[in-house]
């Protein structure tokens, strides 16, 4: 799995400054993650699809902060803490 991480960001470092934020800002919300890196909406999907799919990142539905907005969840990402180690070990 280590192999796998470290080939993602080395073939693309919005892979490394996207698990970067993450790393530091467990519990991120999506729409601050793409404000911080200064993604389009199409690429933090597809960099968040693939770290997603492979485990590396999670994605985690909370409640919204308001009561009007409770009914929409909002989506967080965190890294897997299993590979926490391994992903600060690459950045």
């Amino acid at each position: 799995m280590n192999a796998e991480i470290k080939a993602l960001v080395e073939s693309d470092p919005r892979y490394r400054d996207l698990l970067r934020t993450v790393v530091e800002n467990p519990y991120i919300e999506r729409h601050e993650l793409g404000e911080k890196l200064g993604l389009s909406d199409q690429d933090l999907e597809g960099l968040l699809s693939i770290l997603t799919e492979k485990m590396v990142v999670l994605e985690l539905a909370s409640q919204a902060d308001s009561s009007v907005e409770s009914r929409v969840p909002k989506k967080v990402y965190l890294v897997n803490p299993d590979l926490e180690e391994a992903v600060r070990a690459l950045l």
